[in-house]
């Protein structure tokens, strides 16, 4: 498996490929399965449309690998926080209003309650090709916190900093309870067919710097240590969206086999800064696939010129816009079979 060897800090002779949400709106095939139900949890819940989702970019562009079709809110549904999805909004939570409130939410039966999680992982293991890694994932903990704690998503996080700032230790409490029951979930999904983890912070960036060694970096050590602790040995990509210049602390300190990276960081910059065993991902703009053509092309160039000598898999710096034309992306990948 090409990721494997590149996770293990080995420059592979093919630079392997996958997507930030490859599988979802911007394919129609994705859009008439999903239409068939309505409600995105019960969506995510559905063994069988779920790896069917999962495995639809991998038939159209025989990536080298496939993300389980999920979402990073599971652990709060499945804690009872409320989580429901509206149209043209996005997702909703009853929101935290007191450290106490964290206490009154149980996980109890995360693994019952998530199961046709690990059930639509080993049907998509069935179907992949040996050769193709799958991918189990979960949102970090800061992130899955502001989610908890505005009640859906935000501009500013408002509630999460003064929580932050006002109630440290409560913050702390909160996060605690998510890392172990990030380590549930991902030690559920290794044990039912992924063979490689990440987890998202995707809104590490709205973490002030003082906090960010808290808030991001010890977390997902927590969650590195509890899956080895666990028998997990599959590895760990961290994807600590926008913390600029901090990606060499986390590098050196969360326990990650592999970072990802967002199209705000300079890959040349990167290559620079960090370990040369240290393997790296991302990070074109997703953007630049809506446009596809010659400027996708030398900015995807850029990238693997940037990462020529390092272990690298080419992706986004975010996920794929839910108006990527599917052919820019296949004029994306024929490209990089080609040249990377």
């Amino acid at each position: 498996m090409r990721l494997h060897k590149t996770l293990s800090g080995q420059k592979d002779e093919k630079t392997p490929i996958w997507f930030m949400r490859q599988a979802g709106r911007y394919l129609p095939e994705y859009r008439e399965l999903r239409a068939s139900t309505p409600d995105f949890i019960s969506y995510c819940l559905d063994s069988p449309k779920a790896a069917e989702a999962t495995l639809q970019p991998i038939a159209r562009y025989d990536l080298d690998a496939a993300i389980i079709f999920s979402d990073i809110l599971m652990i709060p549904w499945a804690m009872g926080a409320g989580v429901h999805f509206v149209t043209g909004e996005g997702p909703k939570l009853t929101a935290l209003e007191t450290p106490q409130a964290i206490d009154a939410l149980s996980s109890d039966d995360l693994e019952d309650k998530l199961s046709p999680v690990a059930k639509a992982l080993r049907l998509t293991r069935a179907s992949l090709a040996p050769e193709k890694s799958l991918i189990g994932f979960c949102g970090a903990p800061w992130t899955v916190a502001t989610y908890m704690l505005e009640g859906g998503s935000s501009r500013d996080f408002g509630s999460s900093r003064r929580w932050l700032w006002r109630d440290p230790e409560a913050m702390d409490h909160l996060l605690d309870r998510l890392v172990d029951d990030s380590i549930r979930l991902l030690t559920m999904k290794a044990k039912s067919g992924a063979d490689v983890l990440m987890v998202f912070d995707s809104w590490a960036s709205a973490v002030p710097a003082h906090f960010q060694d808290r808030m991001v970096t010890r977390p997902m050590r927590k969650i590195s240590d509890g899956l080895k602790k666990a028998g997990v040995n599959a590895p760990l990509i961290g994807f600590p969206k926008g913390i600029g210049e901090n990606i060499i602390n986390y590098a050196a300190d969360a326990g990650v086999n592999g970072v990802g990276l967002d199209h705000g960081v300079d890959m040349a910059w990167v290559d620079a800064n960090l370990p040369k065993t240290m393997a790296v991902q991302g990070n074109l703009d997703p953007i630049s696939v809506i446009a596809g053509g010659k400027e996708m092309l030398a900015a995807a160039d850029r990238i693997l010129a940037a990462c020529s000598t390092r272990p690298h898999i080419f992706n986004l710096g975010h996920g794929f816009n839910p108006d990527t034309p599917p052919e820019h992306v296949g004029q994306l990948v024929d490209y990089l079979r080609k040249v990377a």
